[in-house]
């Protein structure tokens, strides 16, 4: 036991000589496509508050269902202003031994996860997203959700090559 504790150093580390990530070039993600996702299931959301504000038509007054359908709009279109705010700031980016996804608008936030933390990736592609031609890409990693990456929006063979890549990683022993 003592032979261990001989060879142990735990040498300190110089915060400026670590990778910032904040200089990595970011890919883009397939805004437009995105956008129109999210603009749909926004305004279905908002077509089913409006039609149950009108089915209750008789029961309340007409005050309160121009004040409904007021909120309505106004929710649209902050989600609208939201939204394509939103994707400005989307974006990953593949390095030697970590994937970075960043999203946010009022507050970016950047997910740094290395490849030996990574326990599987899968595609996912709803109805929606076969109209619209974009999947999304999860990443499922060791150590609970709160570092799992989904990466929505994704051209479907972008999604397909990312895959692989991080398959690639993940098979070799080089991290």
């Amino acid at each position: 036991m003592a032979s261990i504790m001989e060879n142990f150093t735990n040498q300190e580390i110089d915060i400026n000589s670590l990778p910032q990530f904040e200089t990595v070039d970011f890919q883009a993600i397939s805004k437009n496509n995105l956008i129109k996702a999210n603009l749909l299931n926004t305004l279905f959301l908002c077509a089913a508050i409006l039609g149950c504000g009108i089915l209750f038509y008789f029961r309340i007054g007409q005050a309160q269902l121009i004040l409904l359908i007021t909120a309505v709009i106004l929710y649209f279109g902050f989600q609208f202003w939201n939204i394509s705010k939103l994707q400005k700031n989307y974006g990953f980016a593949l390095r030697e031994k970590d994937i970075l996804y960043r999203r946010g608008n009022l507050v970016t936030k950047t997910t740094v996860v290395p490849f030996n933390r990574i326990q599987h990736v899968s595609i996912s592609r709803d109805l929606l997203d076969k109209m619209l031609k974009i999947a999304t890409l999860k990443i499922f990693t060791a150590g609970g959700s709160g570092s799992d990456i989904i990466i929505t929006g994704l051209a479907p063979e972008l999604a397909v090559r990312l895959k692989e890549a991080l398959a690639t990683k993940l098979t070799s022993d080089e991290f």
